[in-house]
């Protein structure tokens, strides 16, 4: 068939519009991130001159502000002429900016550290990292590429992590892991628990029951314990006397208080601990990728994890201040956590406490 030249020229121009429109619309990365990153195998003084060049990181967080602070501001002075902004807020609010940047191609964070794995996992699944090319993230250094680096180029951080207290005055002999909460001289409302409004705190006392047995839950609430909405009422309970031990603290919150005195003190469970370990993302969308790739090998270094885990769990041994390894930490399961799973453990829960 022959074709009508006129018509032909008609159909080019409608195939050119069709196509700048396709790659003016298509959501990707218009920064192609990961072609600007320095391979691993440059270097690190490579990669320290092209995130030098970059000048600056953002970074979004769901760490402590003050922790992420302290090690901007020791990146900044290790890697002068490099600013960091960081941005704290909580998962869910953080996980749609960064889902929004990645959509429109249009980044903002080079760095994102998230405690929610049901985000990261899909992310991850959708190859919307850059592969670590630090030389810590890559195995050339004391930090466990191997055990710590996953699938999808998603890497662990440090973890926050909750434990047992008790008021030092009113409970002298201590405690040494949570089955010691069933001491009946604790009974009659000395014992502080939480209450199990999100599914994560669901999944602590999923936790206590596979760790000290299914009725473990059912014989704390036998000791007819206070309740508290959170660890932060629970510690101050513990501080003033109201409770003489709490089984939901955080010793990053109660380790000033007993430095300054307060006759409080916690310990690490003997076996591991429920907590929220962080990972850690180098963003496709990112505009100063290898600065991103410097910050995030900063993190996971001696000094980084020092700075990064004041009385929280650390991806490295014997670091100072920290309570515990990363490998001891609790890894939710999301698939358990589903929202009827939840509303039923709820449920049960109110039953035994309330």
């Amino acid at each position: 068939m022959r074709s009508d030249p006129q018509r032909r020229g008609a159909l080019l121009i409608l195939l050119s519009i069709t196509t700048l429109l396709a790659a003016g619309c298509g959501g990707g990365n218009d920064n192609n991130a990961e072609s600007k990153v320095v391979p691993a195998s440059a270097g690190m003084d490579a990669l320290v001159a092209a995130a030098k060049k970059e000048g600056q990181i953002t970074v979004y967080s769901a760490q402590d502000l003050t922790a992420l602070n302290n090690l901007a501001k020791a990146f900044e002075a290790k890697y002068p002429g490099i600013d960091v902004k960081t941005v704290r807020g909580v998962d869910g609010d953080l996980g749609v900016k960064v889902e929004t940047e990645f959509n429109t191609g249009k980044g903002i964070a080079d760095m994102y550290v998230s405690a929610s794995l049901s985000w990261v996992k899909p992310q991850a699944e959708a190859k919307r990292f850059l592969a670590p090319t630090g030389p810590e993230l890559t195995g050339k250094g004391d930090y466990d590429a191997k055990q710590y680096v996953h699938d999808g180029n998603y890497f662990e951080t440090n973890s926050a992590v909750l434990t047992f207290g008790w008021n030092s005055k009113l409970y002298s002999k201590g405690l040494t892991d949570y089955p010691d909460l069933l001491d009946p001289s604790l009974a009659g409302g000395k014992i502080g628990v939480i209450e199990p409004t999100a599914p994560s705190i669901v999944d602590f006392y999923l936790w206590l029951e596979e760790t000290y047995g299914a009725d473990f839950v059912e014989k704390l609430a036998a000791q007819k314990p206070r309740i508290y909405p959170s660890s932060l009422p629970m510690g101050e309970a513990l501080q003033s006397g109201e409770i003489a031990a709490g089984s939901f603290i955080a010793p990053i919150a109660l380790e000033p208080a007993k430095k300054k005195g307060a006759p409080v003190d916690y310990r690490m469970p003997p076996d591991g601990a429920w907590g929220a370990r962080y990972y850690g993302m180098v963003l496709e969308s990112a505009p100063h990728p290898n600065a991103g790739q410097l910050f995030a090998d900063f993190m996971v270094t001696a000094k980084g994890q020092e700075l990064i885990t004041p009385s929280a769990g650390s991806v490295l041994p014997k670091v100072p201040g920290t309570v515990i390894t990363n490998d001891k930490v609790r890894v939710q399961d999301p698939a358990k956590l589903t929202p009827d799973a939840v509303a039923a453990y709820q449920k049960k829960w109110k039953s035994l406490f309330q």
